[in-house]
């Protein structure tokens, strides 16, 4: 039989009864009165007009039903049932479901239903009744017990409950419900509870009037904002089910509460049927009924009946008919519901009606759902708010912690023009947390990343290091940057030469095939070989290896290779970074940079064009082999033919049992110690070419304009291999030429007349000889016998063929406008850039350090945000070598990818770019691959190698010089930096937020806050470095390893650091991975910089002179101090009031954001230094800059707002009569925007009394002079007339009187003997951007305020 049911409501709470019912086979019509544009589109549903049929003539009602032969009548709200329709539906034969007028006294009537539950021993909380204001503020001044909860004893919509911080709020709230009627008669009478705590849950139930069925358990959100604080609401969200409550106090409560309940409507003969909803709160002493509801809950029914497997219709019509013991009511197992309200902009207190909602889901889906509270349509179809709260996005999900953050997400989609939405981002986060408390807590090792085992490679490869030194070398592994010293080498005019390579995919082929020292060596001889193009002797090497698991004998034997290459050429191993990660590698998957500094004397410099002569020789020096071209596409293509790598070789080797993977990974050649002692004379070689892009393509970077050459194979035999290679692709002999060495690994130019080939160069042969250029077209390389000479190596293997390989490594530099290199960078013949010792220098050491960016990268990628990540690699190397007293001189990258896409290595290089500018380096060159055997198409990595300078005697740190007592400043952080990102990666996934969702601690997003750049400390440091007697004994760049592993590096064994948590500023992002994570406060000191990017070790008596340097521009700030290590056994690192400030930056979090206007006349620089603190989530400013006023038009103020996309006002003083009036405007539109607080910013206007007292504690300034001196005008002419030693400025509360206000926050700046008035203002006003965000952030976090005597 098909049913027509009626539904009665209009709000998000009858559009979810609606969708269920319409999915009940049973049910063939839903008419809804008054219904609404949401429930119109849900199958099966009609709206009935006011026009047709009056929802508040109840008559009428009964009788439209009886006509259209309703089964079922279901109220959805409070009233109608309390006003008696159910009586009358029933009365007239009509099923309702939904109690008489008696029955709905258990809602609309808070003294009865009270009254009700002591009569039937439901436990509920303590309570008196009243009807006089004077009788029930004394009561709640006397009971004996914290008589704290004050209740309209009728209907309120919900909002009618006060919970009260105390007695004089209670009483508060009294005055208003009963005494002023705010809710009208509802408030007659007065109930006011004893306040008990703990949890609050829903338990809402099916009754018949016999028997009941209790839903699953949901837990809604009454307050408004975040951390339930803000006024009461109907309620801005729930879910389903709730963890909070257990199983047995479900028993309990439905024992003690709903069968008692039931129970008792029977014995005072009440009929009964329809829903009882139970609000508990769950007390150490058990479930206590807060209150009984008549009807579904709003918004627990949106989040329950998705849910529910059994038919509603089936149970609604058991209830009717006394017939629910039949029903079993059934729901889905393992599914949680979470809803997220949207409110207009005044909700609670007013609503914003006519908005345009943007982004509404097309349509609900099994796992998104959306329900209409307050919405409606316009004639062109689009959505408009219309009411208080206007709808719910909800999300299913196996997990709750999943649910939750799609529902947010899905609730951040949908945006509300003019003023916006309101909505939580915190619902059902108190089950998620207590779900996370219970779970272990995460950290770097689990995410992936095995410090200890990065430790331990260290220790390995130590001694490995000390096989290489050589004279120069200073420090090298297990400091920030390894050090060379120029003076121990005899050069007279010495020029830097850096070169950085990779290997390719020749590294894929030595891990398959464990050849592993093989590709070290490699790594080395490629760079070491670059260097000599330009006549350089190789001095220092650094190796960067990437992985996704770090395994260390693995990783050793790697760096054995590159320490055998280096004790060949007589080149020191002085560092490396080692990159463990997990979500930018595989398994097994590895990759490999080196970077090699040499030296040359000025007049040795290569090459040398100008001393070019027709005739001159090209002589070719022999490969060992392919060297390291080509291998991505060699291998693959292997691949593909099933060429099995570990049979025996068919070429050179097979006697020896070497396989074709060990013929194909023999090592690079390296030609150092052949060629370096003839560079050195600088009297024969004019030129070198490394050939590394192909013969042809490197012979011709020897060739200026106006040259050519022919290379002649006539005698030069051309290896086996090349012959096999190209018989088993079916290569064409060109591809060789263009992509391979093809035997040749060397290309010199000689004079015609030189023996040296001859004489003292093993292998040579001469390819041909220089000739002017005959002709401007065609190719300026040309080449005979080379074909044959394939053919004969390449027939026993099928011969050649017509294949070609593609480019592997990339030039990207060139195709970009570089930025322009210091003065002591120069170009060479070819281009290359070279760096001179600058001349200031007597005994100049070189530091270099090596870094990349880790899994930051990745979020990079994913969000498609490249253009920092670039900043974030110079930063992390300068930032290491600055730690040894250096100045950056220059910076080189290394870019490897997947799928090679020109516009996005453009982005990351033109980051790398602006980082070497931040830190006054010029830029070298970035080598660039393209990978598809070791990257994933979008996937790349980045690794980078800076080279720094220092006199001998600036060298830190200064170990045997730090005591007991010095001192430590902090340098802020901007954030996470680039280390500890695979934990954030598993933060996230723990979490389930994504990187487009908005940060749960700033209102970017989380990809925007987590890359924020690695702040770059040069400008500093660097001039306070190069003053003599600086004071600074060591310096600490907090990267991986956190606080925890890196000041160490700078301590003897004897001392330790006590750091102090309150001296220095813990970003939220870090208080929050804490949090969300659950990591323990020794692993984020382990993992994280914790918003400390730089330590400085300063003698106590040189502190006030650095802080000069540094406190306002830098932010620095004394954060700690050596200590004596007593027990070698424990850290030595010591934080104190670590939890505390954690647990403080936590709770901030939780709080609403505070708005912010700022009232200007002028330039508004401070409104810029307001603004970008606000942005800078590191600052920890909990507020937003919503409005800035100004009293005067096209002030430079305004611009500022304009560009920064903040709303501004004029609001002219002269358009007003009085002071009065106009600052009654000025607080008309605050109010508007819903500010908190008020900061004035060069607000030239004096304010009136009743605007002062309107917004007391809640207005403060920025005066330039230490109060209480100098208050008002001309405060800088009154202290340089009076002789002062110093000024400064203050950032106070507004009060009555001039600048007398409490003072929050100064700043000392010292009155230098040639300062003017101009010149000391100018440097007031950087104290002035220091100061005025750390009031507002501790004004904006509660952490200061204003008391009843005007004091702090």
């Amino acid at each position: 039989m098909s049913h027509c049911v009626l539904v009665i409501g209009s709000g998000g709470r009858e559009h979810a009864i609606c969708w269920k019912l319409s999915q009940s086979p049973k049910i063939a019509k839903i008419y809804a009165l008054p219904g609404s544009h949401g429930i119109q589109q849900v199958d099966k549903c009609q709206n009935l007009e006011a026009a047709t049929l009056d929802p508040k003539d109840f008559e009428a009602i009964a009788k439209w039903s009886k006509e259209n032969q309703i089964s079922l009548v279901i109220v959805g709200p409070e009233d109608p049932l309390a006003l008696g329709l159910g009586d009358v539906l029933r009365s007239k034969g009509i099923a309702c479901f939904g109690p008489g007028k008696q029955g709905a006294q258990i809602e609309a009537d808070k003294k009865w239903s009270k009254d009700f539950m002591l009569r039937h021993g439901i436990p509920t909380a303590r309570y008196e009744s009243f009807t006089d204001t004077a009788k029930a503020k004394a009561f709640i001044r006397s009971a004996p017990y914290p008589a704290l909860v004050v209740k309209a004893a009728g209907l309120a919509a919900g909002k009618g409950v006060v919970v009260a911080a105390n007695a004089d709020e209670a009483c508060q709230a009294v005055d208003e419900i009963l005494g002023q009627l705010k809710y009208g008669q509802a408030g007659a009478t007065l109930v006011i509870e004893e306040l008990i705590e703990g949890e609050e849950v829903s338990v809402l139930a099916f009754t018949d009037g016999k028997s009941v069925r209790a839903m699953l358990p949901a837990q809604d959100h009454k307050r408004l904002g975040n951390g339930d604080t803000g006024p009461n609401t109907g309620g801005m969200g729930a879910y389903c089910p709730c963890p909070l409550i257990s199983q047995p106090a479900l028993e309990l409560v439905q024992d003690a509460v709903l069968e008692r309940a039931v129970q008792g409507l029977i014995k005072e003969r009440i009929t009964y049927q329809g829903v009882l909803y139970a609000g508990l709160m769950l007390t150490r002493d058990g479930p206590r009924v807060l209150e009984f509801n008549c009807r579904f809950g709003d918004p627990e029914t949106q989040v329950i009946l998705p849910l529910l497997e059994t038919d509603l219709f089936e149970v609604m019509q058991a209830c009717c008919k006394g017939q629910l013991e039949k029903i079993t009511l059934q729901w889905r197992n393992g599914i949680s519901a979470v809803g997220v309200i949207l409110a207009s902009a005044g909700y609670p207190e007013t609503s914003t009606k006519g908005c345009l909602i943007s982004g509404l889901p097309a349509a609900n889906s099994p796992t998104q759902l959306v329900f209409h509270s307050g919405l409606a349509v316009n004639p062109q179809k689009e959505a408009l708010t219309n009411g208080g709260r206007v709808l719910i996005a909800i999300a299913l999900d196996g997990s709750l912690k999943e649910a939750a953050a799609r529902a947010t997400k899905l609730a951040g989609s949908i945006t509300f023009s003019g003023s916006g939405a309101q909505y939580r981002t915190d619902i059902a986060q108190k089950a998620v947390k207590i779900a996370t408390a219970s779970s272990p807590g995460l950290n770097y090792k689990d995410s992936g990343v095995d410090i200890d085992a990065g430790d331990a490679l260290v220790q390995r490869i130590k001694p490995l290091s000390r096989g290489t030194q050589r004279p120069g070398v200073l420090g090298g592994l297990g400091g920030f940057g390894g050090l060379f010293r120029i003076k121990d080498l005899s050069y007279k005019e010495p020029v830097i030469v850096e070169a950085t390579q990779g290997v390719g995919a020749k590294i894929h082929l030595a891990l398959e095939h464990e050849l592993y020292e093989n590709v070290g060596y490699d790594l080395f001889a490629l760079a070491a070989n670059d260097l000599l193009e330009l006549g350089a002797e190789p001095v220092a090497f650094l190796d960067y290896i990437a992985c996704g698991k770090l395994h260390v004998p693995l990783a050793a034997q790697l760096v054995k290779g590159m320490a055998d290459g280096c004790r060949d050429a007589r080149c020191a191993l002085v560092g490396g970074e080692t990159a463990e990660m997990p979500s930018l590698y595989g398994p097994g998957q590895h990759d490999m940079a080196g970077y090699c500094v040499g030296i040359v004397e000025q007049a040795r410099v290569l090459p040398r064009f100008d001393l070019y002569q027709p005739g001159d020789l090209l002589v070719g020096l022999p490969s060992s082999g392919l060297h390291c071209a080509g291998f991505n596409e060699i291998l693959t293509q292997l691949a593909a033919l099933k060429v099995n790598l570990r049979d025996c070789s068919p070429v050179d080797g097979s006697e020896d049992g070497l396989t074709l993977a060990h013929v194909l990974a023999t090592p690079t050649r390296q030609y150092v110690q052949q060629l370096l002692p003839y560079l050195q004379k600088g009297n024969e070689i004019k030129a070198v070419s490394h050939v590394t892009h192909g013969l042809l393509n490197d012979v011709q970077r020897l060739l200026p304009e106006g040259y050519e050459t022919t290379l002649d194979f006539g005698a030069v035999p051309v290896p086996k291999i090349f012959g096999w290679l190209s018989g088993k692709l079916k290569l064409s002999a060109q591809t060789l030429l263009e992509r391979h060495n093809c035997g040749i690994g060397m290309v010199l130019i000689l004079p015609q007349s030189s023996q040296l080939w001859r004489t003292s160069l093993p292998g040579a042969k001469v390819l041909g000889v220089l000739q002017r250029r005959s002709k401007a077209s065609g190719s300026p390389v040309q080449v005979r016998n080379f074909v044959e000479q394939l053919q004969k190596v390449a027939s026993p293997f099928g011969g050649t063929g017509e294949g070609e390989l593609p480019v592997e490594l990339e030039e990207l530099t060139s195709k970009l406008s570089l930025t322009a290199p210091r003065q002591d960078c120069f170009e060479n013949a070819s281009g290359r850039r070279l760096t001179r010792i600058p001349t200031h220098y007597k005994d100049p050491i070189l530091i270099l350090g090596t870094d990349g960016v880790g899994t930051k990268l990745k979020i990079a990628q994913q969000t498609n945000r490249n253009a920092s990540v670039g900043i974030d690699l110079v930063a992390m190397c300068v930032n290491d070598i600055i730690c040894n007293g250096a100045e950056p001189l220059s910076f080189s990258s290394y870019y490897a990818c997947g799928h090679w896409q020109e516009e996005l290595a453009k982005e990351v290089l033109s980051g790398v770019l602006e980082g070497a500018r931040q830190a006054n380096s010029s830029f070298i060159d970035s080598h660039s691959a393209a990978l598809p055997l070791l990257y994933e198409p979008q996937v790349y990595d980045l690794a980078g190698f800076a080279l720094g300078i220092a006199e001998r005697s600036g060298i830190l740190p200064l170990l045997e010089e730090i005591h007991q007592g010095d001192v430590l400043i902090g340098l802020p952080s901007s954030g996470v930096h680039s280390n500890g990102f695979s934990l954030v990666h598993a933060v996230l996934k723990r979490v389930g937020l994504g990187l487009n969702d908005k940060a749960p601690f700033s209102e970017k997003t989380l990809g925007e806050e987590l890359l924020v750049p690695t702040k770059i400390y040069v400008q500093a440091l660097c001039s306070l470095l190069s003053k003599g007697n600086h004071g600074i004994k060591a310096l600490a760049h907090i990267t991986g390893g956190g606080l925890s592993e890196n000041i160490p590096r700078v301590l003897r064994k004897d001392l330790a650091v006590r750091l102090d948590a309150n001296k220095f500023q813990l970003p939220p992002v870090f208080a929050w991975l804490a949090s969300a994570g659950n990591i323990s406060s020794t692993e984020l000191q382990r993992t994280y910089n914790c918003g400390l990017g730089m330590i400085l070790v300063v003698a106590p008596t040189e502190v006030e002179s650095v802080l000069k340097e540094l406190r306002y521009p830098q932010r620095a700030a004394v954060v700690g101090e050596v200590i004596a290590r007593k027990d070698p056994k424990k850290p030595q690192v010591f934080v104190q009031n670590f939890e505390t400030s954690l647990a403080r930056t936590q709770k901030i979090l939780t709080l609403p954001r505070k708005r912010v206007a700022v009232l200007i006349s002028g330039t508004g620089s401070n409104l810029q230094a307001l603004i970008d603190a606000s942005r800078d989530s590191a600052q920890g400013v909990h507020a937003d800059i919503v409005l800035v006023i100004s009293n005067k038009k096209g002030v430079l103020g305004l611009e500022r707002a304009a560009q920064a996309g903040v709303p501004s006002l004029v609001i002219s003083h002269k358009d007003f009569a009085s002071r009065e009036v106009y600052d009654a405007e000025l607080t008309r539109n605050l109010k508007a925007a819903r500010v908190d607080l008020i900061c004035l910013a060069g607000f030239m206007r004096v304010l009136s009394a009743p605007f002062v007292r309107e917004w007391r504690g809640r207005l403060i300034n920025i005066h330039p002079s230490l109060l209480p001196k100098y208050p008002g005008l001309h405060v800088q002419r009154q202290a340089l007339e009076a002789g002062e030693k110093e000024s400064g400025c203050t950032v106070h509360f507004v009060d009555e009187g001039v600048d007398t206000g409490a003072i929050l926050v100064q700043a000392a700046v010292p009155i230098l003997p040639d300062d003017d008035e101009d010149s000391l203002t100018q440097r007031i006003h950087k104290a002035e951007h220091w100061a005025f965000p750390k009031a507002l952030a501790l004004l904006a976090s509660g952490a200061v305020r204003l008391g009843p005597e005007g004091g702090l």
